[in-house]
């Protein structure tokens, strides 16, 4: 993970510096976005030995961001991002059901490696988040059975996408593919502390504003 955010930190500043060297004068600007689509939970330690004990199905629900950005050059955008998942139960046969949702703040950046052609909207996106892991629960309610658990920590993302712009030139709308992976720690009824790590595959459509 440290050489990963190495590469990409390296990446932004040679990014920048081209950016800078070959689009001549560049207006700056600042921008918000929305986004919502559909967020897959993917269970990692901590989460998956209670997962496959209990034979669960899969989790999955709403998921939301909303960010607001600067426009540094063409190919470099900087910004801050809240981010939130909102997940079904997952459900097995026995009556359990299992609950994972969670919220992120990021420092996020929009990396346009082809400002200029053809595909001068498709972006990547970096982003290293402080995420929380707010309703972590198990249950059985015919057994009267509750496990509550609260636990926070540190994220990153990384997404791809392509914006599509509007008549106006300035806003448009976006479609993108994001990958979260967390590691969190919080305290597990009956346990004490326990590390969780999980990652979520999510597709989200958004507009830009």
């Amino acid at each position: 993970m440290k050489k990963l955010l190495f590469t990409i930190t390296t990446l932004l500043i040679v990014q920048t510096g081209f950016a800078q060297e070959t689009t001549g004068i560049f207006q700056r600007y600042t921008y918000g976005e929305f986004r919502i689509g559909y967020g897959q939970t993917i269970f990692g330690n901590g989460l998956v030995e209670k997962f496959d004990e209990l034979q669960m199905g899969p989790s999955g629900g709403i998921l939301a961001s909303i960010g607001a950005y600067r426009a540094l050059n063409p190919t470099l955008h900087l910004g801050l991002r809240f981010k939130a998942l909102a997940a079904s139960p997952s459900t097995n046969n026995a009556g359990d059901e299992m609950f994972f949702n969670y919220w992120a703040t990021s420092i996020a950046s929009k990396i346009f490696p082809f400002p200029k052609g053809k595909l001068n909207g498709f972006f990547i996106q970096p982003e290293l988040a402080f995420s929380t892991q707010f309703t972590q629960k198990y249950r059985n309610i015919s057994n009267s059975t509750y496990d509550h658990q609260f636990a926070i920590g540190t994220g990153f993302t990384l997404a791809a996408g392509y914006e599509i712009p509007l008549k106006n030139g300035w806003n448009s709308i976006m479609l993108t593919t994001e990958l979260d992976w967390a590691s969190r720690n919080g305290e597990t009824t009956g346990i004490g502390e326990v590390n969780f790590t999980n990652a979520n595959l999510g597709f989200m459509v958004g507009i830009k504003f």
